[in-house]
Formats: C-alpha cells, sequence, structure tokens
C-alpha cells in the first residue's frame, strides 16, 4: 500500500508542521516533511551532522526522548523562488506549553524544496544562540 503524505501547498505551512511534530514528540510527523531523498541533511543544537532517513530519525528520537520542544518563533526572515525556499529563523525554546521564559534560544536554517509531494524540508540547520535575551533585528541578517 503506498504512503500517504500531507500535501503542503506552501513551505509556511511545513515550518509549522515541524513546530507541532517537535511540540507533541512526534517523530514519525516530523520525518514525514522531510524530502523523499538520500542526500537530505540535518545539523541538530549538539551540533551533529545527521544524513538521511534513518540517522535523522535517530537524532530526533534522542532529542525528543526527555520532553516536547515548543518552539516560539521570535524573527524569520525567508526567501523564496520558483520550488525552493529557504527560512532563517531566531526561536525561543520552551520545554513546557506553559513556560512563558525561553529555556534558550535557536537560530535555524530551513532549506525546503517543492516536488511531486509539495513542499519538504531538505536540510535542517540548528545551533545555541550564545546571546541570553534577544532583541529583534531591524534589518535583515545573513543566513545562519
Amino acid at each position: 500500500m503506498p504512503k500517504l503524505v500531507r500535501l503542503f501547498h506552501n513551505a509556511d505551512d511545513v515550518v509549522e508542521a515541524w513546530r507541532d511534530a517537535l511540540r507533541h514528540r512526534d517523530v514519525k510527523s516530523a520525518l514525514d516533511i522531510w524530502l523523499d531523498d538520500d542526500s537530505i541533511t540535518c545539523v541538530l543544537p549538539e551540533g551533529h551532522r545527521l544524513s538521511g532517513h534513518a540517522e535523522i530519525r535517530d537524532g530526533l528520537e534522542r532529542l525528543l526522548a526527555k520532553q516536547p520542544l515548543f518552539l516560539e518563533p521570535i524573527a524569520c526572515i525567508s526567501h523564496s523562488v520558483l520550488g525552493a525556499a529557504v527560512y532563517d529563523t531566531t526561536e525561543a525554546v520552551h520545554l513546557r506549553a506553559d513556560q512563558i521564559e525561553a529555556e534558550f534560544f535557536l537560530s535555524i536554517t530551513l532549506v525546503l524544496l517543492q516536488d511531486s509531494q509539495g513542499w519538504r524540508i531538505a536540510h535542517l540547520h540548528a545551533s545555541r544562540s550564545t546571546e541570553d535575551t534577544f532583541d529583534a533585528p531591524s534589518t535583515p541578517h545573513g543566513l545562519h
């Protein structure tokens, strides 16, 4: 039986689905929004580079083993061209849904591509911000 995957008609929906999967500790849903391609890559906040679905699945299982992650976008700059989109975001990370203050901040770059299944993640790079607090930028900055 063929795998039924949600068709994302715009890249913003994929980014929100990513946050939702982390919030629900749903590794399967998180993996479903990646391209069906062996060349996908991911750098999680601890700095390890993961390639392909198996490595990314293992990394997400480790990341979400103890608690969900609630990502709150603080700033986002996106660039889109036909069939490709790049998101450069700063996200406040909360470990509980009712948490007000962020535990820490992440700088995340997402590269999304559009294929026959709609928009999907091709690469994600996340790293902890070195800042204890965050002020929204007044001008666009370079990609992470």
